[in-house]
């Protein structure tokens, strides 16, 4: 997005599942992805979509390969987080600013990384109600916007003057 005057807001990653129009290299997908799929015996990769229509047409994937079934790259209850996941829990302490947008903080390791920012970040919750630790011990400075979250986030690029090139960004993604 462009910047206007001496607002700048830079992302170092951006966790959660995936997103339309965010960059891969800034992007954490901590529940996994199902835009790639790997089989759970030799472990080859596969794209997605391929993995998907055959689940969407009510069928197991299997591999061409060995026959194993190909799952989605996705994190299942119980399995380990991906790889990039571990690589990039180091941001938390660099941020400068935490952003937390729809979510219950309920399932870990995910709900504690609101926790894992220095004491002196501020820690913005967008969402339908207070969750978490902004519900049972707020930080001096956090914020909470509550309420409908595409609304909030609306408003937010709206006051960061980003409206414009927000809907350019939807107007790109919808037509892909």
């Amino acid at each position: 997005m462009a910047l206007r005057g001496q607002r700048a807001l830079a992302a170092l990653r951006l966790w959660g599942l995936g997103v339309s129009g965010i960059p891969a290299g800034k992007l954490v997908e901590a529940h996994g992805t199902f835009a790639s799929a790997t089989c759970i015996v030799c472990r080859r990769s596969f794209p997605g979509e391929d993995c998907w229509a055959e689940v969407m047409a009510d069928r197991v994937p299997c591999c061409p390969v060995c026959t194993g079934v190909v799952k989605p790259d996705i994190v299942f209850f119980g399995e380990p987080m991906p790889q990039r996941f571990l690589l990039h829990v180091a941001d938390f302490p660099m941020a400068d600013l935490l952003l937390i947008l729809g979510t219950s903080l309920e399932v870990e390791p995910f709900a504690s990384l609101s926790e894992a920012v220095r004491s002196s970040v501020p820690r913005l919750l967008i969402n339908r109600e207070l969750v978490g630790p902004f519900a049972w011990r707020p930080r001096s400075r956090d914020v909470a916007q509550l309420g409908d979250v595409v609304h909030s986030v609306e408003k937010l690029v709206d006051l960061l003057g980003w409206t414009e090139e927000l809907q350019d960004l939807v107007q790109r993604e919808t037509r892909k």
